[in-house]
């Protein structure tokens, strides 16, 4: 009997221990004031972080209202890649992407469209035309507000074009049995005058003098050792129903390199430039200009002379160097790290140069206003009589500068 009473007594003490409520567990003041210091440190660093982004995104947002929309008289917002694809002309914007051509109001609303497959469009404007064409391909077209002029294929692949205000355009053409041809054509398309270079180098660029009486063709031969450039000029009768364009002058700049900027200083002489070297042509006489520049950019015709783009050498500042019709210069202007956008009406130029936009009376070598610009400029145009038009990478922006 003892030995049973010894084997019953865990069984009692288990069923006493289940009878038995859990004590509850106190925090004690030792453990919850470290635990709630934590919280109010933690609470309060989220609370600074958040007030300090919130701060940057307002005054980011100011930013862009008094730099860019304050001023916007009219305009829309779009995304980066159909901002690539905005050119602006006349009173609204050409859409040129690789399957149609739309031109848009300001606002961004069609007023017309036509499909067009191009596979790397390219597009020039001149007075109230503007030319679109595939320079990987073999189309080309005529457009102005009312619509589409024309559409044409041309026999070789494009290489290059110019386009003149009235609507005549010449275009620079591959062909198989010589160097390259130079296609000229009337506004509605008809078939002008043709040229095949067989001696003379490739024709590589092109330019109408301001009153549409010369075509200017740069080439370069790179038969010999060394590439020697050459200038041919082409006479463009005024009455093209009782003649045809004829041959004009052949001028060889006393350099070794490419010149492939076109910049007409008047109706008689055209500034031809490469890297480093600018060359004055016309009248019989091809004068270098002296002293050479050391790294060329980009030339540029205004009413009354020439303008180049350069610097003193790689990822060095750029400026604008300003010269009459005469070759004198009228003085220099320092632009920045990039040109991104530029225009030129009469004596007046536009430059979108890193985050701002300048206006230049280029008669005096002078910036007349500056504005800053807080969005990447793709391309900038005067717009009518007062205002620009600013393409950026988020939109189009009206503006009086």
């Amino acid at each position: 009997m003892p030995e049973k009473t010894k084997r019953n007594e865990p069984v009692q003490k288990q069923k006493q221990n289940q009878n038995q409520k859990p004590k509850r567990v106190k925090f004690t003041h030792k453990y919850s004031t470290p635990i709630l210091v934590v919280l109010c440190i933690i609470l309060a660093v989220v609370s600074i972080i958040m007030v300090y982004l919130i701060r940057n995104h307002v005054a980011a947002k100011n930013g862009a209202n008094e730099q860019l929309r304050l001023s916007a008289i009219a305009g829309f917002d779009c995304e980066y890649t159909e901002a690539q694809q905005l050119y602006p002309f006349q009173n609204g914007l050409l859409k040129v992407t690789n399957k149609r051509v739309a031109y848009l109001s300001i606002s961004g609303n069609e007023i017309y469209s036509v499909d067009l497959e191009m596979s790397s469009p390219v597009c020039i404007k001149s007075g109230p035309y503007a030319m679109i064409a595939d320079t990987a391909g073999f189309q080309c077209a005529l457009f102005s507000e009312q619509g589409m002029e024309f559409s044409t294929h041309m026999t070789g692949k494009i290489g290059n074009l110019a386009l003149a205000p009235s609507g005549l355009s010449a275009l620079i053409i591959e062909e198989g049995d010589s160097f390259g041809c130079v296609y000229i054509m009337e506004k509605d398309g008809s078939f002008l005058a043709n040229w095949s270079s067989y001696e003379s180098g490739y024709p590589i660029s092109l330019s109408f003098s301001p009153d549409e009486s010369t075509l200017s063709v740069s080439m370069v031969d790179t038969d010999g050792s060394q590439m020697i450039p050459h200038v041919k000029q082409f006479s463009i009768p005024e009455d093209r129903t009782a003649a045809r364009p004829s041959e004009k002058a052949f001028y060889s700049p006393l350099v070794t390199d490419s010149m492939p900027l076109l910049a007409y200083l008047s109706n008689e002489r055209v500034a031809v430039a490469g890297i480093s070297d600018v060359a004055i042509v016309g009248n019989g006489k091809c004068d270098l200009v002296s002293p050479a520049f050391p790294c060329v950019q980009s030339v540029h015709a205004f009413d009354g002379g020439y303008a180049v783009v350069f610097s003193d050498g790689v990822d060095q500042p750029l400026r604008l160097g300003v010269y009459n019709s005469n070759g004198g210069k009228i003085g220099e202007i320092s632009l920045g790290n990039e040109v991104l956008g530029f225009d030129v009406s009469g004596s007046q130029a536009l430059f979108a140069v890193d985050e701002k936009i300048m206006l230049i009376d280029l008669s005096a070598a002078k910036v007349s206003s500056t504005i800053n610009v807080d969005e990447p400029v793709l391309r900038v145009s005067f717009f009518g009589s007062k205002n620009i038009c600013v393409v950026t990478n988020a939109g189009v922006r009206e503006i009086t500068i």
